[in-house]
């Protein structure tokens, strides 16, 4: 009798051995996986501010007149010499619809659209947020869109945008994504200045 109290017991002691061992492995595979999707996120939402600075402080470079030519909340056309030859190039950034955006389970998310001389890419970061604001020298609002005779006049361009991770935090059927917002108030070196 003492022997079968002894298996009995060694066997629940070595079930609860196992399921601990399992949650164990299932909090590290959750951990992973969370860590795993907010690099991702983090990554994506550095390039794509990497990206947004590097063009909006060379807005107007080597441009005599219409530097900027059209300025709403969430889309963006303005003009630079970018390759330094003496061809002023046009750069533009939109926003397309959540629909734009179907590879990516987020249904939140929609592509940033960014055209050049090149041609249109759709870049799909994850931006579930993005919005610009226009602010004259004096740091006055301009009110969007930004009216044609009042385009010369904007000093520094707020930029405001959220990256949500492309898959859940969670399982599949959660809800919840991982997010990064990112704003900065940029100064195109250019505006002020007539070559």
């Amino acid at each position: 009798m003492s022997n079968m109290l002894d298996m009995v017991g060694s066997v629940v002691l070595f079930g609860i051995l196992v399921i601990t061992i399992g949650r164990v492995q299932t909090n590290l595979n959750t951990a992973m996986y969370a860590n795993s999707f907010t690099q991702i996120t983090q990554h994506n939402a550095v390039e794509f501010a990497r990206q947004l600075e590097f063009d909006m402080t060379r807005i107007g470079f080597r441009t005599p007149t219409n530097k900027i030519t059209l300025a709403d909340s969430t889309h963006l056309k303005f003009r630079s010499d970018f390759s330094r030859t003496g061809t002023i190039n046009e750069i533009e950034y939109r926003i397309g619809t959540k629909q734009q955006a179907d590879e990516t389970p987020n249904p939140l998310d929609f592509p940033v659209y960014r055209k050049d001389q090149n041609g249109e890419i759709k870049q799909l970061w994850g931006t579930t947020a993005f919005k610009f604001e226009y602010y004259n020298m004096w740091y006055q609002k301009l009110p969007t869109p930004v009216v044609s005779d009042s385009l010369d006049r904007i000093y520094a361009i707020w930029v405001n945008f959220v990256i949500e991770g492309r898959e859940p935090a969670g399982s599949a059927i959660d809800t919840t994504y991982y997010s990064i917002t990112w704003q900065k108030l940029v100064y195109p070196r250019n505006m002020g200045l007539s070559y």
